[in-house]
């Protein structure tokens, strides 16, 4: 049996949070034969992945390399029995619908798995105009109902599918591969804050922008005057005119867990946002201590955890930061609370699911 994995975005080396996730389910995926398909700017020299190079990384481009792709992945699959593609979804719903459409009509006998990681009619709808909303739920609906099996990240997000596309869909949690994790030997940055709380997330993803400019302008001015600053890392070169504010840009994963490890915490006010936030996992896995809105953690089991304070109130925040500014971080791994986001286990589920429902 051969797996395609298909990412429409440069997920290997990872720069994002969804890049993370794809890249560890690819590892974790328990078959032998298997290939990451992605579009990248960047040429890899890795049997393992092809890279379908485009020259810019916008939608015109992914567009017009759309038949490549396809081409390239009918190639790697001809004269294998069982075949299985693997479509991630954090990218436009589009690419998806066009790759399940065309193996749809032309080769029935591949198995379908989409890979949602977050319901994209409701990020459209919310962000778009009222014609790509409209087009996005036909798409998703399609997608979803004629993949063999569609996946959602939470119980919640199961409902909104049922709701939205009378879809059943299987459950697998946004997941991070742990033991990847715990085996990264840190890396210390040369400047940082004596004290600091950290953001994970790129300013350019509008969630992230407006949590970035909450804890600016309502979080900081009150913190600051205990000396605490605010370290911001992420995939964007935005210039801040602040003292107090350290955006630090992309940063290698060793880099970050040394930044997860020092900071006081991770503050997330996220007030919009779609799927399992993955900085929260790898931030978990990482012994970090988290302060969050109740729709940043949403997805996420966090009662009876002291290292996790739950509030959508200005004032609970900046008290909750003072609070741990005072006591000492235990960065043990809370492995009982992580066993339902392991990459590797909840990739073993799914391949056991697959083999219950492989029609061939």
């Amino acid at each position: 049996m051969k797996s395609a994995i298909i990412t429409f975005f440069d997920s290997y080396p990872p720069k994002t949070g969804s890049g993370i996730v794809c890249s560890d389910f690819f590892r974790s995926w328990p078959v032998k034969k298997k290939k990451l398909f992605q579009f990248s700017k960047t040429k890899l020299n890795n049997k393992n992945i092809k890279s379908i190079s485009i020259f810019k990384n916008n939608s015109i481009f992914k567009l017009i390399n759309l038949p490549y792709l396809i081409l390239v992945i009918t190639k790697y699959l001809k004269n294998e029995k069982k075949k299985v593609v693997i479509i991630e979804g954090p990218s436009w719903i589009f690419y998806t619908f066009f790759v399940v459409f065309f193996f749809r009509v032309f080769y029935q006998n591949i198995f379908l798995i989409y890979r949602s990681h977050s319901i994209e009619y409701e990020i459209r709808k919310n962000n778009s105009n009222l014609i790509i909303s409209i087009l996005t739920k036909f798409f998703e609906n399609y997608v979803v109902n004629k993949c063999n099996i569609s996946t959602s990240v939470s119980t919640i997000e199961q409902k909104k599918f049922k709701k939205y596309y009378n879809c059943k869909t299987y459950l697998f949690p946004n997941s991070l591969d742990i033991k990847r994790l715990k085996n990264i030997k840190e890396k210390k940055f040369k400047f940082i804050p004596e004290k600091f709380i950290i953001f994970s997330g790129s300013y350019d993803y509008h969630p992230n922008k407006i949590a970035i400019d909450f804890i600016i302008n309502k979080i900081l001015p009150k913190i600051k005057k205990k000396n605490i600053k605010f370290v911001l890392t992420g995939n964007h070169n935005k210039k801040f005119n602040d003292k107090d504010i350290f955006n630090l840009g992309f940063v290698s994963t060793n880099k970050l867990k040394y930044l997860q490890q020092k900071s006081i915490c991770l503050v997330v006010p996220i007030f919009e946002g779609y799927g399992t936030r993955i900085k929260i996992l790898e931030s978990l896995i990482l012994g970090n201590r988290i302060i969050s809105t109740k729709k940043g953690i949403e997805g996420i089991e966090y009662k009876n955890n002291h290292n996790i304070l739950v509030c959508n109130s200005l004032h609970k925040m900046i008290n909750g930061i003072l609070k741990f500014s005072k006591v000492k971080k235990n960065t043990k791994y809370n492995l009982k609370m992580l066993e339902n986001f392991s990459m590797i286990e909840n990739s073993k589920k799914l391949f056991k699911y697959f083999n219950f429902k492989n029609e061939f």
